[in-house]
């Protein structure tokens, strides 16, 4: 019997939470376009391709929204079965608040999983495209996204980056040089950094093509010039929130090892793998209004205190990250703070039922 509540609870709670995901993800992105319109006839950003950014933004736009869905998609599903009086039948049938709660919290498990997957493996790759599509037809500068590589061209050369940090730092470059169609030299350097005298290239390995045989020397450091536009580095920066935890843990490598501040990639890292988990956090909190009002309050009540509870959790959630950069919390606890202080609150809540 465990077992088949267990399944029934989880398809009310998945037919809620996507209905109000979908209706949440629309109307940002509706809300969205209609924003982009202030940027169409720039350069060569017309209606397609801002119809094309807000596909594209769309993962992202559902990972931000999934916590607020999963709490209020939970207080209306669960809010519909205590109505209806399904609740007070299972607690009748010998099942406890407690073992109710676990079967609730076990389907938004998946939920937690489904999240991480879609943050990790989907939202960094088409939120970093929809950007680089946007601000190149903003701009008029073009790059070349390959996997996890960015190619782009200045002054003949061709310069292949794994990881643009801001229009100062790069990671993992290659530069290639040609004369005509013949490749003649390649240089490989694990970083590259902007100096007043030009790019300043760490760890580096120069290898020249020849006719007839090839030489390579390794130095510490090299000076390049010009390496590439400021104006290109702009456009492919993107944001620490939008790295997958795989990038986000180089950068974070990077940056420790040449002393530079790393708290904002350190936060967007531990917010990973937090963002998925809060989504079963808001799933708690909903479950003390759901067993607490079971013959008073309806639908609008429920939606109501939902709205306000994603909201309250947003923007606290928010407060607690950016306070721990300025005062410098290490940024794991900025980061778990706001989780477990509605997990709390949601505990107490449930124990008073």
């Amino acid at each position: 019997m465990i077992r088949l509540i267990d399944r029934y609870l989880f398809a009310q709670l998945l037919g809620a939470v996507t209905i109000v995901l979908a209706t949440l993800t629309a109307l940002d992105g509706l809300f969205s376009f209609i924003q982009q319109l202030d940027d169409v006839g720039q350069g060569g950003y017309g209606h397609s391709q801002a119809l094309l950014y807000i596909i594209l933004t769309l993962p992202d736009r559902i990972y931000q929204y999934a916590p607020t869905s999963v709490l209020i998609g939970g207080l209306l599903s669960l809010g519909a079965l205590a109505a209806q009086g399904e609740l007070i039948a299972l607690r009748a049938a010998g099942l406890s608040v407690t073992e109710i709660s676990f079967s609730v919290l076990k389907a938004g498990f998946v939920f937690v999983i489904a999240i991480f997957l879609l943050g990790e493996f989907v939202t960094p790759s088409a939120f970093e495209r929809a950007e680089t599509l946007r601000s190149e037809a903003l701009s008029g500068k073009s790059s070349v996204q390959a996997g996890n590589s960015v190619w782009m061209r200045s002054d003949g050369n061709f310069v292949r980056s794994k990881g643009v940090i801001d229009n100062q730092h790069m990671l993992e470059v290659e530069i290639f040089r040609f004369d005509g169609l013949k490749a003649t030299q390649v240089i490989r350097a694990d970083a590259a950094e902007r100096t007043e005298a030009g790019w300043m290239l760490r760890n580096v390995t120069e290898t020249r093509l020849f006719s007839t045989h090839i030489e390579e020397k390794h130095m510490p450091r090299l000076l390049w010039p010009n390496l590439v536009d400021e104006k290109m580095l702009d456009v492919l920066e993107i944001d620490p929130d939008h790295m997958s935890a795989a990038v986000l843990n180089r950068y974070i490598a990077y940056l420790d090892a040449n002393q530079l501040d790393d708290r904002l990639y350190r936060l967007a890292f531990w917010n990973r793998f937090l963002q998925p988990l809060s989504s079963l956090v808001m799933l708690l909190i909903a479950l003390p209004f759901v067993f607490g009002s079971q013959r008073t309050g309806g639908a609008g009540q429920r939606l109501f205190i939902g709205i306000l509870l994603g909201i309250g959790y947003f923007l606290i959630s928010r407060l607690m990250n950016q306070l721990g950069v300025v005062y410098g919390v290490y940024p794991f606890i900025s980061a778990i703070a706001p989780v477990l202080l509605f997990l709390l609150i949601g505990l107490v809540m449930l124990r008073r039922i």
